[in-house]
């Protein structure tokens, strides 16, 4: 019953929005806010729909492939929120204690938020959804700002020089969406969409991409084949179907990736499942634990990213992604992930502002069970975005940032974000490249433990000033 209710209300809603879109076309509305931006992604769809909630659902995304950006960014907002009201009207056992007893709290927690964002802190809010929207879009739009064509195959030589020209900050996003672009145009003109597909990625014209380009050229590559995936399956996909569409994704990553980021990759099915068809998170994450719990870890990282960056989310005073992240957990490991996964992105797309990400910390930082967590998600997209734009200046002055803040919040700073951050620089960064393990700061996991396991020799790094002691491993 609440699949169902879920899928009908979100085939209405995308109803709603793809006739009022037409509307505003036949009108002459402007082509920005009339018509979509990027062709569906290839490959066929699934089976025929075993029911009505199948049928509703998959009807509810054709129609959300050809919405524009405004109406699509509604669309999953919308669907979101849906599905979670749903949830909580119709709880299934296991979850009748996180949708209502808990929620009394979680009210509480967004209450506060919407205070704050509303009130002291509005200024930094207002730059928050703009600076997470800038990234959103850039990700999305990212033909456009690239000047990709439309068809036929890419110059892949010259758009890689292109995307590093405009700005440091972007490099990481832009990289990404050439990855994901570059990928199903790939796969469409060379391979026809086939699930055998193989080299995308380590033949051809990628044979020449930079060393510096690799790991958001593979977190695209992951983007473009689950988006084309996905479109196989429905809430009631039956599990054997959702392990053939899985194993699919495996494979083709596996075979299309190079040694040592693999796990970029895969990461990128959480983030497509989560912030682009939410219906089916929960099927996909079960099926992908048995099916192989490495796999299930990228995912949840994954998940979490696309926690922050969903619609749902772009304004946390209305709906922050923490409360989402303890609304969806189902366990307390998979709450964990997300948490680093949050700090993750709420790090790296607010670094040129970091009174948000300040703000932040004095927040979630004060707690003590969060703290592991924030300064992994720190230290892994530190390492990542030190990786792709080799003497980052954003990431050095950074570093440099001193806050204007009581001696506490100074302390955690500190503690939670300029030393994994300096690790990261010095230390993290260099092994894993050294080591071809660059994908690994895609999961979470202890990377000052996997560093001394692969390179005891490492010095010491000085996290509370910056600077490795010794010799500066930067360049």
């Amino acid at each position: 019953m609440r699949d169902f209710i879920t899928a009908l209300i979100s085939f209405i809603w995308a109803l709603l929005l793809y006739c009022v879109q037409r509307i505003a076309k036949l009108l002459g509305g402007p082509g920005d806010l009339v018509d979509p931006k990027n062709p569906p992604p290839p490959g066929a769809v699934g089976p025929w729909p075993r029911s009505l909630t199948g049928l509703f659902y998959r009807s509810g995304r054709r129609l959300f492939e050809r919405l524009s950006d405004p109406a699509a960014v509604l669309f999953l907002a919308l669907d979101e929120c849906l599905t979670k009201l749903a949830a909580w009207a119709f709880p299934l056992p296991p979850d009748s204690r996180r949708y209502r007893h808990e929620t009394p709290n979680r009210l509480w927690h967004q209450l506060q938020l919407t205070y704050a964002g509303i009130g002291p802190q509005r200024r930094l809010s207002v730059q928050q959804a703009m600076n997470t929207r800038h990234i959103f879009i850039l990700v999305r739009n990212n033909p456009d700002f690239l000047r990709i064509p439309k068809e036929g195959e890419l110059d892949l030589a010259e758009l890689i020089e292109r995307a590093y020209q405009v700005s440091e900050f972007e490099n990481i996003w832009r990289v990404e969406g050439l990855g994901h672009v570059y990928t199903q145009r790939t796969w469409s003109l060379k391979w026809d969409a086939s699930d055998s597909a193989h080299g995308i990625l380590t033949e051809g014209q990628a044979v020449c991409l930079p060393e510096k380009s690799l790991t958001m050229m593979h977190a695209g590559l992951g983007l473009g084949f689950a988006e084309a995936l996905l479109k196989r399956v429905t809430p009631d996909t039956p599990v054997k179907e959702m392990e053939r569409v899985l194993v699919t994704f495996l494979r083709l990553c596996r075979n299309n990736s190079r040694p040592g980021y693999l796990g970029c990759a895969l990461e990128s099915l959480g983030l497509v499942t989560r912030c682009f068809n939410f219906q089916v998170l929960s099927l996909v994450q079960t099926v992908l634990a048995d099916l192989d719990p490495v796999a299930w870890e990228y995912f949840w990282r994954g998940a979490g990213r696309g926690t922050y960056f969903a619609p749902a989310h772009l304004i946390p005073p209305l709906y922050s992604p923490w409360v989402a992240a303890d609304q969806e957990a189902p366990s307390d490991r998979v709450h964990e992930i997300l948490k680093a996964a949050i700090a993750w992105p709420a790090n790296i797309v607010n670094m040129q502002t970091p009174e948000i990400f300040l703000a932040f910390i004095r927040r979630y930082g004060a707690v003590p069970e969060n703290r592991r967590a924030i300064a992994q998600g720190v230290a892994a997209s530190t390492t990542m975005a030190a990786d792709i734009t080799p003497g980052h200046s954003v990431i050095k002055a950074y570093l440099e940032y001193v806050p204007d803040a009581e001696p506490e919040v100074q302390e955690l700073w500190a503690m939670l974000v300029r030393e994994p951050a300096a690790k990261a620089m010095h230390r993290y960064q260099p092994v894993l490249k050294r080591h071809a393990m660059m994908d690994q700061v895609f999961r979470y996991q202890d990377l000052d433990a996997l560093v001394d396991q692969l390179d005891p020799l490492t010095p010491p790094v000085d996290g509370r000033a910056g600077v490795a002691s010794g010799e500066d491993r930067s360049n």
